[in-house]
């Protein structure tokens, strides 16, 4: 109920404000589990993936991000789940493995961090390990405009124009060979070019 009412709030904001415009969210599976990668820009980055999105979807967050909020229980309602980065949770991944498995669609960011180059960077290998241990796609997704909106420094976005493009979903455990040893290597280098395609074409439509 809490997820709906956030959703219908700020698609109206999103749409008033940013004049968001949203490409290929057709691509996004109806039913079925999926990962959403998205470039990582700024703050903006994941409700402007949310109010896009056709379906509810759940997000991996920082634990220390969460930890340190005061409204730590709001993200929860809205679907974040607490990631500890620096060591092997175990647990939080078989959360989201399982989420996938249930056919729900689980956000992340796999740069690990925004970008201050405004280039996608170096891609981690979390997405693809989800992806195959739950045989769900990846979705890769652009965003352009989340920078200029909110910059690190602002305490207040900026109306700027956002655009957001999601590309074709893609099963890497079977574009790649998951026993070949280069597999993550092979895969991220794949995905970080696909996300980077996806934001190239959202900056044009800027």
């Amino acid at each position: 109920m809490l997820y709906k009412l956030a959703h219908i709030i700020a698609k109206l904001v999103f749409n008033l404000y940013f004049h968001l415009s949203v490409y290929g969210v057709e691509n996004v599976p109806d039913k079925e589990g999926a990962i959403i990668a998205s470039n990582h820009r700024s703050f903006l980055d994941i409700p402007i993936v949310g109010v896009a999105m056709p379906r509810r979807m759940f997000t991996l967050s920082k634990k220390e991000f969460i930890g340190k909020s005061r409204i730590a229980w709001l993200y929860r309602a809205m679907g974040a789940i607490s990631i500890d980065r620096d060591s092997a949770d175990l647990k939080g991944l078989r959360f989201a493995i399982d989420l996938l498995k249930r056919n729900n669609l689980l956000l992340l960011f796999p740069e690990g961090t925004r970008s201050l180059t405004g280039e996608v960077g170096d891609i981690k290998k979390g997405a693809i390990f989800l992806s195959y241990k739950a045989h769900v796609p990846v979705v890769p997704v652009g965003i352009a405009g989340a920078e200029k909106a909110l910059h690190k420094k602002a305490k207040f976005p900026k109306p700027v124009h956002l655009v957001i493009v999601f590309g074709r979903p893609v099963k890497l455990g079977e574009l790649f060979d998951p026993k070949d040893n280069s597999f993550y290597e092979k895969s991220t280098e794949y995905l970080r070019k696909e996300i980077e395609k996806c934001a190239k074409i959202a900056e044009k439509k800027l």
